[in-house]
């Protein structure tokens, strides 16, 4: 599953860097600003990325076990 996490967030990386890169040549920025703001964005969404897929990650698998004790004990009623 971190494989999955990670691979998504380098996808969402790759994905605005190239469009911070755009953005900013549109804007008339010299190409070393577009760089240095672009990745500077990509690094930003990649940890952003990473971080939530972690959390989101975290409550899936709280959530389960829970579940799984629940039933196990013989508290769920369904």
């Amino acid at each position: 599953m971190t494989k999955t996490i990670r691979s998504v967030a380098v996808y969402f990386a790759v994905m605005i860097f190239f469009i911070m890169s755009l953005v900013g040549w549109f804007s008339g920025c010299s190409p070393a600003t577009c760089c240095n703001r672009a990745f500077t964005g990509a690094v930003i969404t990649y940890l952003a990325v990473s971080w939530a897929g972690r959390v989101v990650l975290k409550i899936m698998l709280d959530a389960l076990i829970s579940n799984r004790a629940r039933k196990a004990a013989g508290k769920d009623s369904t």
